[in-house]
């Protein structure tokens, strides 16, 4: 017999919807989106593929050592349209200093 725990799996929207929210204050890094969305990185990952590929985000600076994801124009519409019209989306951006051996957020 089989006990069913309750516990529904997220579709790919409901995950895509709650990364694109989570840029709601500008940039983020994989590691932050997955932390404020409560969702794995690898998980994450794969979505955020996804989104810059519909064209949603982009990244807006890349490292051996990290990715940093911004929404684009399209996205903030997307948003505003079809997942919160209330919303207020900040262009907050992160300021980095690289070096050979780590990347430093100011």
């Amino acid at each position: 017999m089989a006990i069913s725990g309750g516990n529904s799996k997220r579709t790919f929207k409901e995950i895509r919807n709650k990364i694109l929210l989570c840029f709601s204050k500008g940039q983020l890094t994989v590691n932050e989106i997955a932390k404020q969305a409560g969702i794995n990185w690898k998980t994450v990952n794969n979505h955020l593929i996804y989104l810059t590929g519909r064209g949603f985000v982009k990244e807006a600076f890349s490292s051996p050592y990290v990715r940093i994801y911004e929404l684009t124009p399209q996205g903030k519409d997307f948003i505003l349209a079809n997942i919160s019209r209330k919303l207020k989306i900040e262009d907050n951006r992160k300021k980095a200093i690289v070096n050979t051996s780590k990347v430093s957020f100011l």
